[in-house]
């Protein structure tokens, strides 16, 4: 069994940080009740229909935004219920059908159009939704991580930060990932992102949605290493941001990390042992000789423990080819919610400025810089990252 000699540890982190993950950010996740991972199913689903119960009296009642609050936080609840249960089962596909149940909710209620895009994919379809799909807005593909789904993560199920920037978009499951994996059995292989977002992009363009000029793409945390290797293949992808980084050696996030992470992973490949899971690492690594053209945003925090700033410097000097920008946020960690060196902002926000800025036609800052936390005025007031940190190799 994946990670089960580190199980009494994980149980130990849920109980002292109420998270399964990234405990540097202080952020309770799970309510108090949840003492073990193993809780966590129960828990959360049972908040969850409480949630959604809520938000359908909401609805009959004619509070439209109330409801769609409420069916935002008991999507995100039945999605993180189904989410820590690391084996098929009858009850993982439930939870996951009555989330989206709630984003049919959603989608209803919305004052903007949403709609359900099914991608074909190896004989499968990856599931989407297309927001603003109509406009002639610029369209905007996010990749959420291996811990977020087309409808959370840093997207949110009203793609709101995205949309408010200009953009329509195209929010994706991919291959291992939410309603892909656990209702359509689309398994995560080697290279399967890159051909997920070349098969989107070329599903669209079928619709009629999208002319096949210009596409921007934002990936998030292990979306970050898939968001480069589909840069890196597909030429019509004219503008790349990356935060939350993890594209780096995976084996401290899969090893030194919670084992959270190497239990979600060996259920998006469909791994049962970590002789098979060893191999699997081996055959994802970032090749060398990768080459990203288009104009990056790399967004990393200072003490990311599953990407080093070291390890982003890297990819600017030997794989990003385009006009490029590294920001390092100051004492930042894994995520990048409120962050300081962004004066409160988060750095979806900051990316999202830096394509669209991109997208209109605007040269964007290229260099390697780093954004303090304690003075400035974030991202509108860089300095040169120079030698980092200060007289040692990182």
């Amino acid at each position: 069994m994946i990670a089960r000699e580190q199980q009494w540890l994980q149980d130990w982190l849920i109980r002292q940080a109420g998270t399964s993950v990234n405990a540097e950010s202080g952020r309770r996740h799970y309510p108090t009740a949840v003492r073990a991972e193993s809780m966590i199913p129960k828990i959360l689903a049972r908040e969850a229909s409480r949630q959604d119960k809520a938000a359908r009296a909401a609805q009959a009642a004619g509070h439209r935004q109330s409801a769609l609050r409420l069916y935002e936080m008991a999507l995100r609840s039945y999605v993180e219920a189904q989410h820590n249960l690391f084996v098929e089962s009858d009850w993982k596909r439930s939870l996951m059908q009555r989330a989206q149940a709630c984003m049919d909710a959603i989608m209803a209620l919305a004052a903007h159009g949403i709609e359900r895009i099914d991608v074909p994919f190896d004989g499968k379809t990856l599931p989407g939704l297309l927001h603003d799909g109509r406009s002639e807005r610029p369209l905007l593909l996010y990749m959420p991580g291996m811990d977020g789904t087309k409808e959370t993560s840093s997207v949110g199920p009203l793609a709101a930060l995205l949309r408010s920037r200009g953009f329509r978009v195209l929010s994706l499951d991919g291959p291992g990932q939410g309603a892909a994996r656990v209702l359509n059995g689309v398994l995560l292989k080697p290279g399967a992102h890159a051909r997920a977002i070349t098969a989107a992009l070329d599903h669209l363009q079928s619709l009629g949605v999208w002319d096949g000029e210009a596409a921007y793409l934002l990936g998030s945390s292990m979306g970050t290493r898939w968001g480069l290797e589909a840069a890196a293949a597909d030429r019509r992808i004219r503008g790349l941001a990356i935060i939350h980084a993890c594209f780096g050696d995976q084996r401290p996030l899969l090893y030194e990390a919670p084992p959270r992470f190497r239990k979600v992973m060996a259920y998006m490949a469909g791994i049962a042992s970590e002789e098979e899971f060893a191999d699997f690492i081996a055959a994802t690594d970032l090749p060398v000789d990768l080459r990203v053209e288009c104009p990056t945003f790399v967004g990393i925090g200072e003490f990311d423990p599953l990407t080093t700033v070291a390890e982003a410097r890297t990819l600017m000097a030997r794989t990003l080819r385009g006009p490029s920008a590294l920001y390092v946020f100051e004492d930042a960690f894994h995520g990048g919610h409120d962050l300081d060196a962004l004066c409160g902002l988060s750095a979806i926000e900051a990316a999202t400025d830096w394509l669209a800025d991109l997208a209109r036609g605007r040269v964007p800052a290229r260099g390697e810089f780093f954004l303090s936390a304690h003075g400035g005025v974030g991202i509108y007031s860089p300095r040169p990252l120079g030698s980092y940190p200060e007289g040692e190799d990182n």
